[in-house]
């Protein structure tokens, strides 16, 4: 295993049950790691992550949780993992941390619809996309992360895709929802415009990352699993198109469709999933 795959994964045997064939093997195990987060020298909370991206995890992170508004408001981020592991941030002024927490690779929030959809205005429609645009974004999303997925699998991605197969910056990560803190990095960083984009997922969609979306004003949201409930009550809210189940060229659009160009759509009778 080379040096970066060795910063995300580190490599562990196992056993292979092929029928009643049993195999001794090695392969990598992707690496998840707790952070403590400090701004200004405050630690804030802990992050369970995949160590890697990581100064752009805390500046979008920030972000995200409105902490910042601009890449202006940062000085400085350092990530170290010795002595021990810390994302250390600074500040051009002083805020006010909401209480310290750990995040897990998979957490999600307790708060309801109604506290959530009141928080947000919703999304004007810029932009639209045509199918072969979304299932090329998927189809992109994928090949990018096709080596590292048969080299040690175990890990989300996310990325940012104009349209078509192009793809403008790829996350990945333990944990769905650090993905999307590591492209608002990615935006802030190195200047992408998130709201030409559209947002490219290989995890569900939670109602913490439509919130996420709804930050970077992304107006529309691939993955090849299904939203929750609250995310598409969440996303009419906002009008933020939601699109699960894209694989191969299916998909199933839950809000705004009209963001979806389709020539002359074949409407047929409304059918139940069985």
């Amino acid at each position: 295993m080379d040096r970066a795959s060795a910063a995300i994964a580190w490599e562990d045997s196992y056993w292979s049950f092929d029928g009643d064939r049993v195999t001794p093997a090695r392969k990598g195990i992707m690496r998840e790691t707790p952070w403590p987060l400090f701004v200004d020298e405050h630690e804030w909370l802990q992050v369970v992550a995949t160590p890697v991206q990581l100064e752009l995890f805390a500046v979008g992170f920030l972000y995200n949780e409105g902490v910042i508004d601009s890449l202006d408001e940062v000085l400085s981020v350092r990530v170290c993992d010795e002595p021990e592991a810390i994302i250390d941030v600074r500040l051009t002024h002083r805020v006010i941390l909401p209480t310290k927490r750990t995040l897990t690779s998979g957490c999600g929030g307790g708060t309801t619809f109604a506290d959530l959809a009141a928080t947000r205005e919703p999304l004007p429609t810029t932009c639209a996309w045509t199918p072969d645009d979304v299932y090329g974004a998927m189809s992109g999303l994928l090949g990018a992360v096709a080596e590292e997925y048969r080299a040690f699998g175990g890990f989300h991605s996310s990325a940012l895709s104009p349209g078509g197969r192009q793809i403008s910056f790829v996350a990945n990560d333990v944990g769905r929802h650090n993905t999307i803190d590591k492209l608002a990095g990615a935006c802030l960083l190195y200047g992408i415009d998130p709201h030409e984009h559209m947002l490219v997922s290989t995890g569900r969609i939670s109602s913490e990352m439509i919130g996420k979306a709804a930050r970077l004003g992304i107006e529309v949201v691939i993955s090849r699993n299904s939203p929750t409930a609250t995310t598409v009550q969440l996303a009419r809210a906002w009008n933020i198109t939601v699109i699960g189940y894209c694989r191969g060229r299916r998909m199933h659009v839950y809000s705004a469709p009209e963001r979806i160009l389709v020539p002359q759509p074949a409407f047929v009778p409304e059918t139940r999933s069985t």
